[in-house]
């Protein structure tokens, strides 16, 4: 996604308009979940006057291309087509084809269009490969191994399908055990602890890349259920700097919104489900995700050194990258589960 940055008031309607005029297709035009979505985000976003996004006119690609002068606006509203494409199921290929026709008509073609032609397509076997080439931690890991760390970053995998264990990396992150009450370090052990997650370099412990993500949980204070999986992913999108976190959030509505997805690096996720945002409050929880990434000026996946942050109180570094507090009620990192999973091993 590359850092999202909200749109002014005047931005908001022509953005909007867009939106709905890529979702209006020969075939069908905006579902309720798409509208409600569009209604919450227009809520999280909008300073002025009260707006209803059912009041706005689908704007024709002419009209677009005049109103959207931005690139970085155009890039926005690439990621929100998707997101709300990425909210159906089975996504009809009509609608792909004209939402990638009126993208493309306004000079963007970003990485995600070949993921929605996979999964208009039904092609399960590519739709992976795309996801897994365009991922963030796959690049992370390529320059883990440029760097000399193939045998670390194999141990770390291996693990993660118990077959042997990195005893060293295993000692690493269980020291954040010892980090003072409060800290950011101490704050992910307990995150650990509490869902019965196996530490990195454990036998089942996530892949040591795809724990990073992990850190961000405790941060933003997301749970583990699919509703906080899509949050926190959110959260990671629209704060990562490289465009490539926005794909692990695609991965994530993947998983837990539109059901073409239900492994994660090889093992079955069990708690896999369609329609999450069709919940009660999901909606609201995702707009406010991505209002509260507006704020932060940090990049809390890519750009920041974990560990040596480790022994930092948790609201100070709040604070210190003005993240605001959830103003919903929806459950927190540290909160006993119903279920668990981490998605870090894609």
């Amino acid at each position: 996604m590359g850092r999202f940055v909200a749109p002014t008031d005047d931005q908001v309607r022509p953005l909007f308009s867009a939106v709905l005029g890529a979702l209006t297709w020969d075939g069908g035009s905006p579902t309720e979940l798409q509208l409600n979505l569009l209604q919450s985000l227009l809520n999280a976003f909008s300073q002025g006057d009260p707006q209803v996004v059912r009041e706005f006119s689908p704007s024709s690609t002419e009209t677009a291309q005049t109103e959207l002068k931005d690139p970085h606006l155009v890039k926005q509203l690439a990621h929100l087509v998707t997101l709300l494409e990425l909210t159906v199921h089975p996504l009809q290929p009509g609608l792909e084809k004209h939402a990638e026709q009126y993208l493309t008509a306004l000079g963007s073609e970003p990485e995600s269009l070949a993921i929605l032609r996979d999964t208009a397509g039904q092609h399960m076997v590519k739709l992976h490969a795309d996801l897994m080439r365009n991922s963030w931690y796959t690049e992370q890991t390529i320059k883990g191994m440029f760097a000399g760390r193939f045998r670390e970053l194999l141990r770390s995998k291996l693990a993660y399908y118990s077959i042997g264990t990195d005893d060293a990396l295993a000692a690493k992150w269980t020291a954040l055990r010892n980090c003072p009450e409060g800290t950011w370090g101490h704050g992910v052990a307990q995150f650990y602890d509490v869902h019965g997650f196996a530490f990195p370099g454990e036998a089942e412990g996530i892949y040591e890349i795809g724990a990073l993500h992990d850190w961000v949980h405790v941060l933003a204070d997301y749970d583990t259920e699919p509703e906080g999986e899509i949050d926190v992913f959110a959260f990671i999108a629209a704060t990562m700097e490289d465009g490539r976190g926005f794909i692990q959030f695609v991965f994530t509505l993947a998983l837990f919104q539109n059901a073409t997805v239900s492994t994660v690096g090889g093992k079955h996720v069990m708690i896999a489900r369609a329609d999450t945002l069709s919940d009660p409050g999901a909606v609201d929880h995702l707009a406010e995700a991505f209002w509260r990434a507006s704020r932060c000026t940090a990049d809390v996946m890519g750009g920041v050194d974990h560990f040596a942050l480790a022994n930092t109180p948790l609201e100070e570094l709040r604070q210190r990258w003005s993240i605001p507090p959830k103003s919903s009620h929806s459950p927190g990192a540290l909160d006993q589960p119903s279920r668990g999973f981490d998605t870090g091993a894609n």
